[in-house]
């Protein structure tokens, strides 16, 4: 069952911009593959795959959700909660095929943010003693479930800069409705802090230990 347009939910109500119209596109992203994957979707226009890849699109499992891209344009990643916590290896070598841009794409109506109420089923179709079940599925729970989409698309946003400094990142968040793109309004507060507390080339501990 497909969830209600983000229009008419009131809980998205000033905290998206939808991208009606080529001229809403961030000048950071026009020109580029994720210029691109923006006019597949929201205006139909046709990716021409050159054979080389181009962008990294990082998503959730989610089944009501199909890309618009042809093969041979882009790495995809596809992820409980979009998140790429324990990925971090894979896209480290996406970056060194060459790939500077990375999509990474939110929705509404996210089953992580639903994880406690369905943790029993969860545990109990592993096919393992209770038990263990019970402690992957609470350690895991931990890294990807959320309570609202929208933040747990900043959080992961403001972890993979931390970590990953020389690709421009898209927040994207589509609409199972009618699979539009919109931008979070934070993104706009965001993109232009490039300055770091540390050492711009030194990753901290806290965010290796995120990893895994």
């Amino acid at each position: 069952m497909l969830p209600k347009p983000i229009e008419e939910d009131s809980r998205y109500a000033g905290k998206v911009e939808y991208i009606d119209s080529i001229s809403k596109i961030p000048v950071e992203w026009q020109n580029t593959p994720i210029e691109k994957f923006i006019r597949a979707e929201n205006f139909g226009e046709k990716i021409e795959g050159s054979g080389t890849p181009e962008l990294l699109i990082a998503a959730c499992i989610e089944f009501r959700y199909a890309l618009p891209i042809p093969r041979m344009f882009a790495y995809v990643l596809r992820r409980a909660s979009g998140r790429l916590i324990g990925a971090e290896f894979s896209l480290a070598y996406i970056l060194s095929a060459g790939v500077k841009h990375i999509c990474l794409v939110g929705h509404n109506d996210c089953g992580m943010t639903k994880v406690e109420e369905n943790k029993h089923r969860m545990i109990n179709e592993q096919g393992w003693y209770p038990d263990r079940a019970a402690e992957f599925i609470n350690t895991q729970a931990g890294m990807h479930q959320m309570k609202d989409e929208l933040d747990g698309l900043e959080w992961e946003y403001k972890r993979l800069r931390r970590l990953f400094r020389n690709v421009v990142i898209a927040p994207l968040f589509v609409d199972l409705s009618n699979t539009q793109l919109y931008i979070p309004n934070w993104y706009f507060e965001h993109r232009d802090k490039h300055s770091f507390e540390r050492d711009p080339n030194e990753v901290a501990d806290e965010d290796i230990l995120q990893m895994t």
